[in-house]
């Protein structure tokens, strides 16, 4: 259970137990991405992620259900086939920001099309986010804190298409599905409000300032990063290369990456 300060004598607060308050805030995500003759996929959706999504019942799915062309018809003047029917990727509907966060299935705002392998290396990636939020979740519950910690996450869809670009064209179904997302994490922190009730709270989460966190507090205890992630900007390594131009600009006021041994950032590219 996240806790805030919430009442009590000066110099003596009090301290709520048993309600979620943070969860997601700060939530956005951006215009479809101009691919072609369609205006089609994700091209960038952010979020800042809270402590209690760890909290037993606080974590959904929502389920991609998006559909329409070319993902499951076709596009007039477009491929002659669509994503479901194309035999050499197994395509799946990839969260931008994950189902089970709060990022939602049923626009392509949030959705891109990704290869089974990009998708398995996002999860590898966001596996590591909800690493990162049991560490805070940890902490949160092992005393009195001032703040919560979280972190801000942003993923961005390349320009550059899948398709070979002396092949790309409106006829290409690839030409429609982006080459790399590239995926940013910040921890972030935000001072607890002070003689407020708990739905208050959780009502102005999105009004209270993000931090970045220069440095983690005493009893904070950071997850390893995964070893497929660890001395390498792409995903998969081979044959990649990390730098290409992104969709969307960063959420105004997600913060530059601190030597604090987490922040960081990664692409993920299709396969």
């Amino acid at each position: 259970m996240s806790r805030i300060i919430y009442n009590g004598a000066p110099n003596n607060p009090h301290w709520s137990t048993n309600q979620p308050m943070f969860t997601l805030a700060r939530a956005q995500t951006g215009p479809l991405a101009v691919r072609q003759i369609a205006n089609f996929g994700a091209s960038m959706a952010a979020a800042v992620l809270g402590p209690d999504l760890i909290m037993p019942g606080q974590q959904g799915n929502n389920v991609p259900t998006a559909g329409g062309a070319p993902w499951n018809q076709l596009l007039v003047g477009g491929p002659p086939l669509a994503f479901v029917q194309d035999m050499t990727y197994p395509w799946i509907r990839g969260h931008l920001i994950n189902g089970r966060w709060g990022g939602p299935g049923n626009t392509w705002q949030n959705l891109v099309p990704l290869t089974g392998v990009a998708n398995a290396n996002h999860a590898t990636v966001e596996g590591y986010i909800d690493n990162y939020l049991r560490a805070c979740y940890q902490y949160e519950i092992g005393g009195q804190r001032t703040s919560w910690y979280g972190v801000y996450y942003c993923v961005q869809s390349s320009v550059s298409p899948f398709s070979d670009p002396a092949m790309t064209n409106a006829q290409n179904l690839y030409a429609y599905a982006p080459e790399f997302i590239r995926i940013l994490w910040r921890a972030v922190s935000i001072v607890k409000p002070v003689n407020v009730t708990p739905a208050v709270a959780a009502a102005n989460i999105n009004n209270y300032a993000v931090n970045p966190v220069p440095a983690f507090p005493f009893g904070f205890v950071l997850p390893a990063l995964p070893a497929v992630m660890n001395g390498t900007a792409v995903l998969p390594a081979a044959g990649n290369v990390a730098g290409g131009a992104v969709l969307g600009a960063l959420p105004a006021g997600f913060p530059a990456a601190q030597a604090n041994g987490f922040d960081g950032g990664i692409e993920v590219h299709q396969s």
